[in-house]
């Protein structure tokens, strides 16, 4: 059989032709037109605007935190298919159990940074051109709302932005900046490949001088893997199949001289299945945006947004039996959820060597969860209602002072007030609706100052030396404060309302050496401590069934937790980042976070002080190397380390440490169509994702094989 043939009998199963169509146009002999190489000098350089850190536009090089940008040539570089996969290669990023985004549970993809992490609640604020995408009541981000074709670039802020951005951005902020209309074009790609993974995606783009925009979906269905370590599957484990689509759009309209307007929205459905027959969760989300940019002079400038986010939530959820050949409902959900917030910002630059950001912003949230659990006799017993209201206010002021052509200071203030309301919980029986818990607790608020202090100085035209000092805060969400809930292994988590706001104080100094235009050397040294630390402590391990305060009922073997303020965590580190182009076609990217993260003071726990914090690996690395000149084939190798970590605060479940290879290969075919493919875990490793305490491990995907074609028109 010819290899054209193999091509037209593959195209009768679409998923396999996709792969095979890929595999193809790599050949070197099948390019019909090639593109203009990389050039050498296209080193991120430090001179690259950004607008994360201080919540104005600003080069890399000019501010005092250690800021990772994420370009869209190193999305195209990457094997990742979503962009939590693209977030896992950044050094100091780390996810509470980092599975593809396809498998995992929501309440897995809470990110955080720098070891600042162990919950549910991600300790990071996550936005989406200046919008949160955080869960306004569970705190954790569904990555694959954001379809990777919008992404223009990806900004990560470790530590010091709690002045920029309030407390949700404790542990830093991840920004996503999404792409502008300018010109207009059309992009489509398809592919699929292992686990019969299918994804389609297209967008549509517009624009010219007064006004543009763009208009995207993304359609992604796979039958997933199997999550249980293979020595310890029963009947019960399936593969955590997933599906969901996704439409989003933005339009900017050039109303005058001095004011534009802007507006976006997103649509989000998704569909998964959770390891087991009676496990699986929905979600339908949505939001709005509307801003407008007013130049109120030659170096000044007024910018509002106003935004909603509304989402459900449904969740079901079972206990399995010995042996894990049984498993009966325990639990299921229905949590909806609310946000609407707004900012205003003004900028003045030029007012002699200062620069200055005034600024108030504000979120209110609200949400609800309705569960029925205790299943007998075929049926739920109990139904319970817990939720309530939180408000989260802040003013902040900044300011950038150039001393002279080679020194910078920072300053910034800020205000925040948080207000948690019309907190509940109400327990009745679901037979004759008898009332046996009925909670309505104490509204509870107050007020913190935070600050950041930082200082610029560039000791010559190659190396600048920077350095940071910032406090801060993050208030516990609505499900921390009201919502129980059962995880696998029989753990019981217990909510508290009575929780307290977690603040940090912190500080870096770093390095950046750039000797040449192919190379980029940063180095960051960094010190935090989190007090009034929010954790999922544990209170007993039951030998036997029975009940156990404040959990209520715990099957033997299992685990009741509560939410507290456990104490002070520290976390201590040094990030490497080595960027190199020996030449035009050539890349080498290497970066290294060593970050132990341990609980300092834990009044009336004695036992926890000295543990290392859930979810956070001393160690954690990459190594990239790639041939990436587009007139040959291009091939990048991505190597991550993660080392080893706890899956409690007991230390009792360690999961083990990992390596993993991914490769991807890309050859452009025509200046219009170009085929791709990747092998993410080339090794096929068994990669430990969690590891309880009682011996139930989940693990990464295995060598999962991806091929498709990407068509583009245009700008």
């Amino acid at each position: 059989m010819t290899l054209r043939e193999a091509v037209l009998r593959s195209l009768r199963q679409p998923r396999r032709g996709l792969l095979v169509l890929a595999l193809w146009g790599l050949w070197p002999g099948a390019a019909l037109e090639a593109q203009d190489p990389v050039p050498a000098d296209s080193v991120i350089a430090l001179g690259e605007l950004i607008v994360s850190a201080l919540r104005a536009p600003t080069s890399v090089g000019e501010v005092p935190v250690n800021v990772t940008t994420v370009t869209r040539e190193e999305l195209r570089l990457s094997a990742a298919q979503t962009l939590q996969d693209v977030l896992q290669e950044v050094p100091g990023l780390n996810f509470r159990f980092p599975f593809q985004a396809g498998v995992a549970h929501p309440s897995w993809q809470a990110v955080t940074l720098r070891g600042l992490g162990g919950t549910a609640a991600s300790r990071t604020l996550v936005l989406v051109d200046g919008v949160p995408l955080n869960d306004p009541y569970f705190g954790w981000v569904r990555w694959s709302q954001v379809p990777v074709e919008v992404i223009e670039r990806i900004e990560i802020v470790r530590g010091g932005a709690t002045v920029s951005w309030g407390s949700q951005s404790l542990a830093g902020v991840v920004h996503v900046i999404t792409r502008s209309g300018g010109g207009g074009g059309f992009s489509a790609g398809m592919q699929g490949g292992s686990q019969s993974t299918f994804r389609g995606d297209a967008m549509a783009s517009f624009g010219d001088d007064r006004a543009g925009g763009y208009v995207a979906g993304e359609f992604f269905d796979s039958d997933g893997y199997i999550v249980t370590e293979p020595s310890l599957r029963g009947a019960v484990d399936i593969p955590s199949a997933s599906s969901h689509g996704a439409l989003r759009a933005k339009v900017e309209f050039q109303a005058g001289d001095r004011l534009r307007i802007h507006a976006q929205g997103n649509y989000f459905d998704q569909d998964k299945d959770n390891a087991t027959p009676l496990r699986n969760n929905t979600t339908e989300a949505g939001f709005g945006q509307v801003g407008a940019t007013l130049t109120t002079g030659e170096t000044s400038s007024l910018a509002f947004n106003a935004y909603m986010q509304s989402q459900t939530y449904v969740n079901s959820f079972s206990g399995v039996g010995a042996g894990r050949n049984s498993e009966q409902p325990s639990i299921s959900q229905d949590v909806p959820s609310s946000g609407v917030g707004a900012n205003l910002v003004w900028q003045k630059s030029g007012l002699g060597r200062h620069n200055l950001t005034i600024g108030t912003d504000i979120l209110s949230a609200t949400g609800e969860a309705s569960e029925q659990y205790l299943f007998s006799d075929g049926a739920f017993t109990r139904q319970r209602e817990t939720g309530g209201d939180q408000t989260l206010y802040g003013f902040f002021i900044q300011d950038r002072v150039h001393l002279n052509d080679r020194s910078q200071l920072y300053g910034g203030l800020r205000f925040d007030r948080w207000g948690n309301a019309s907190g509940m919980r109400h327990i009745f029986a679901i037979a004759d609706g008898n009332v046996l818990t009925d909670n309505e607790f104490e509204d509870r608020s107050g007020t913190k100052l935070s600050h950041n202090l930082g200082v610029l100085l560039a000791a010559t035209d190659r190396a600048t030396f920077r350095a940071s000092f910032y406090s801060g805060l993050r208030v516990p969400t609505l499900n921390e404060l009201y919502k129980p809930f059962r995880a696998a292994g029989n753990v019981v988590n217990e909510s508290n309302e009575a929780l307290d706001p977690e603040q940090v104080l912190g500080a870096e100094v770093g390095l950046d050496l750039q000797p040449g235009s192919s190379v980029l050397i940063r180095l960051t040294g960094f010190w935090a401590r989190v007090s009034d630390a929010i954790t999922d402590v544990t209170i007993q391990e039951a030998e036997t069934s029975g009940v156990i305060q404040p959990c209520g009922f715990v099957a033997a073997g299992g685990v009741c937790r509560r939410r507290d303020n456990v104490g002070t965590l520290r976390s201590v580190g040094l990030e490497t980042e080595i960027e190199l182009r020996p030449s035009a076609a050539w890349l080498l990217a290497m970066n290294h976070q060593y970050n132990p993260t341990e609980v300092t003071d834990a009044p009336g726990r004695p036992d926890l002080i000295g543990n290392e914090v859930q979810g956070s690996p001393t160690h954690r690395a990459m190594l990239r190397v790639g041939h990436i000149d587009p007139s040959t084939l291009e091939v990048v190798a991505t190597g991550r380390y993660l080392g080893a970590r706890f899956d409690n605060d007991l230390n009792t479940g360690e999961i083990a440490g990992s390596f993993l290879l991914d490769i991807r290969f890309r050859r452009q075919l025509t200046s219009r169509l170009s085929a791709f493919a990747s092998v993410q875990n080339v090794f096929d490793t068994i990669a430990e994702m969690s590891h309880d305490a009682n011996g139930f491990i989940r693990v990464g995907a295995p060598r999962t094989l991806v091929g498709g074609l990407r068509v583009r028109f245009g700008g």
